[in-house]
């Protein structure tokens, strides 16, 4: 089953930084310690945007079980960014970045 996940889109014409959510499936790590990543795609929501969408749209994300890097702002200068595993009942847990990097060698080793 899959996990729902969604962040709303800040953006504005007055504003330099346009701030996204996104989600990205764990899928490795580079010997380097980087993490190597799949961006998944949204579907976005204008039902309650505001005029000219500078608020109110939503990126909704369909979530497979497995190991994930999420993001989303939460105001203008403030953000929400956790590891999580989606388990197989579509519930996510949060992780710690170790602990996600261990959850990701155990999935890779089997």
């Amino acid at each position: 089953m899959h996990a729902s996940w969604h962040g709303e889109i800040f953006a504005g014409k007055h504003y330099a930084v346009h701030k996204r959510p996104w989600v990205s499936r764990l899928v490795g790590t580079h010997p380097s310690g980087e993490l190597q990543r799949e961006f998944l795609p949204g579907l976005h929501d204008y039902s309650h945007g505001k005029a000219h969408h500078s608020r109110g749209v939503y990126l909704y994300f369909a979530v497979p079980p497995g190991v994930y890097e999420f993001f989303r702002p939460v105001s203008w200068r403030r953000d929400e960014r956790f590891f999580g595993r989606v388990d197989d009942d579509g519930t996510i847990e949060e992780l710690t970045r170790e602990e996600a990097i261990e959850c990701l060698r155990n999935t890779i080793s089997e």
